[in-house]
């Protein structure tokens, strides 16, 4: 069954562009203003900033020392983030708030509802707002690491009818889609880490991102330029069948093979 994605909310977060220090891909979401303070005017986001304040004041919870700053940058910041792309935000305005401070200020806005914690491809934790009374899904490009969310009312429809045929009252859902962009779709070999590849895709290995020993750690593990593996976990530790044999990768050795789609 075909259903009609409108793209009612299209954030992307295209995470090829640009190498942070821990080896994610990120394109930094878009902010709802130009305020170089990151505080905006925007009514659903300050009823969002005031509703959670009132929440932790009436649950003896405190925000730690500079949070304000973190929960200002959250709540004014649409799309996909992590707490890394946060701290060097903060770092441009000149706050050098702690990396623990700003995972502290996330896990509470998780906690009251505010913001969730979504694993997408394989990666993440990324951090997006929990706006009440929206329900979208992800469109999630394996090649580039696009995030596109798209809300639909079809889709939201069927699975409630879906659920109630079967009896069963749902609580929540989420979607994501895994795929190529049109981009993508138009472009020539797109090159990628192999910890942004999904489930079931078959690869080929184009290089090894580090010097003569990572090489050699890869090589005597199974793995080598020009081999085409298939992708069996990629939640966890990278599981790919090479040569009909299971090899086990952490997520910062996957980040440094780099293949393409086969």
């Amino acid at each position: 069954m075909l259903f009609n994605l409108k793209k009612k909310l299209s954030r992307n977060c295209d995470k090829k562009s640009c190498r942070k220090k821990n080896s994610d891909f990120f394109v930094p979401p878009n902010p709802t203003s130009n305020t170089a303070s990151g505080t905006c005017f925007d009514r659903l986001h300050q009823k969002e900033k005031q509703e959670f304040l009132d929440l932790i004041s009436h649950t003896c919870d405190t925000l730690p020392p500079q949070g304000e700053a973190v929960l200002d940058l959250f709540i004014c910041t649409e799309g996909h983030v992590t707490p890394e792309y946060l701290h060097d935000t903060l770092v441009k305005q000149g706050r050098n708030i702690p990396l623990a401070t700003i995972n502290e200020v996330l896990d509470l806005l998780c906690r009251y509802g505010i913001a969730q914690k979504v694993i997408l491809n394989g990666t993440g934790p990324w951090y997006e707002h929990l706006h009440l009374g929206s329900r979208h899904d992800h469109l999630v490009c394996t090649k580039c690491g696009k995030v596109i969310e798209f809300e639909d009312d079809t889709l939201n429809n069927f699975i409630d009818k879906l659920a109630g045929e079967q009896q069963f009252l749902p609580l929540a859902h989420k979607l994501n889609i895994a795929g190529v962009c049109p981009e993508c779709q138009q472009g020539g070999e797109r090159i990628l880490p192999l910890s942004m590849t999904s489930k079931g895709e078959r690869v080929k290995i184009i290089s090894f991102e580090g010097g003569a020993t990572l090489k050699e750690r890869l090589n005597s593990m199974g793995l080598s330029v020009g081999q085409v593996v298939e992708v069996l976990n990629n939640s966890g530790p990278f599981i790919v069948n090479a040569r009909n044999t299971r090899i086990a990768l952490g997520k910062g050795l996957a980040q440094k093979v780099m293949v393409s789609i086969v």
